[in-house]
């Protein structure tokens, strides 16, 4: 045999050598994906966990045995939501209704008495006091579970956080239903009040006065200093009616310098006509604003239900036609609908 020739063992042992490169090449590719899976479930589990983290929802679940809560468990994710750990809940099996404010126990209270008894039960929304003590909205959805007999064995439910989603409507609420340069309520929102004050009043007999408030030489304000000036007069005539009626009277504004008022309760007419003097006075005073002073005025006109009218919209015709008669017979003053055929009240009249 040629001394170079490779012998068959050479052969053999270059054969084995080249299979081990293979497996060697095949293993590193391997670990090459091994260590891209890795990366990936490293990469996942921080998503999972901030998501997590962000998750505004839990799961509880309530054991019941013969129709009566033995026992609750609240998800880990209950703290993001109420503020209150798990094991708070375990330690205090009432702790979840006390964070109820006390309005709302009643619905809460039902769908657990349906839930207990078997019935179906929709999902409520309700309030409840976080642990910091700030009001939070939650959506509670819960499933019935039945054992073999079909009693009720126990429930499930997601608490969903709609706190953003509740604040988000209430203020379409108010922007729909109240003026954006005053905050007052607009006409919707008055019209709306006086429909439950006078159905409230027939009830208990009592009188209710409607003021139409129309202010003098507002006009003048707007073409000698501009809008914003008007604005913000408005704004301050806006606070200063305000500040003529009680807290738990209406003051609105249905547009341009016109502006409405509700005073329910009126003892006698002299009461309504001291509101409307007390308007007047204070739209007479300067109005300080942005750097300017400007004087304006108001013309009142006021409506009493039921004396002279029983129909909101015609106690707001009756009070603005009374406001017509001070504007014509020289502005700055009050009328009411039943002093019509007379002089209004003005600066000197008072």
């Amino acid at each position: 045999m040629d001394a170079g020739s490779p012998t068959s063992q050479d052969q053999d042992l270059r054969a084995e050598i080249e299979i081990l490169r293979r497996r060697m090449a095949a293993l590193e590719e391997e670990r090459g994906r091994y260590r891209m899976t890795e990366l990936a479930l490293r990469q996942s589990e921080e998503r999972y966990r901030r998501l997590l983290e962000s998750v505004t929802d839990y799961v509880y679940t309530v054991r019941v045995q013969g129709g009566v809560p033995i026992a609750t468990s609240h998800g880990v994710n209950c703290v993001a939501v109420t503020g209150y750990t798990a094991e708070e809940y375990q330690q205090n099996p009432l702790l979840w209704l006390a964070m109820v404010p006390e309005e709302d126990r009643p619905a809460v209270l039902e769908q657990a008495q349906r839930l207990l008894s078997g019935d179906a039960a929709d999902p409520i929304e309700h309030r409840i006091v976080h642990k910091d003590g700030s009001i939070r909205y939650v959506r509670n959805t819960p499933v019935v579970h039945r054992d073999a007999s079909g009693a009720v064995a126990s429930y499930d439910g997601i608490i969903n956080d709609i706190t953003e989603r509740k604040r988000a409507e209430e203020l379409i609420t108010r922007l729909s239903l109240h003026d954006g340069l005053t905050g007052l309520p607009n006409r919707a929102l008055y019209m709306d009040r006086l429909r439950q004050t006078l159905a409230l009043a027939e009830r208990q007999h009592e009188r209710v006065a409607v003021y139409f408030v129309d202010l003098d030489r507002f006009k003048e304000v707007n073409d000698a200093y501009g809008h914003e000036v008007g604005d913000a007069v408005l704004a301050t005539a806006a606070k200063r009616l305000s500040a003529c009626v009680r807290r738990s009277d209406t003051v609105a504004r249905l547009g341009g310098d016109e502006f409405v008022a509700l005073t329910p309760g009126i003892a006698a007419l002299p009461d309504a006509a001291g509101i409307a003097g007390k308007m007047v006075a204070a739209m007479r005073e300067p109005f300080e604003v942005l750097g300017r002073t400007c004087r304006i005025g108001a013309s009142v006109g006021v409506a009493i239900f039921p004396d002279d009218a029983a129909r909101s919209s015609e106690l707001l015709r009756l009070a603005d036609a009374a406001m017509y008669a001070v504007k014509k017979a020289g502005r700055d003053g009050w009328r009411m609908v039943g002093d019509l055929p007379k002089r209004p009240h003005n600066a000197t009249s008072e």
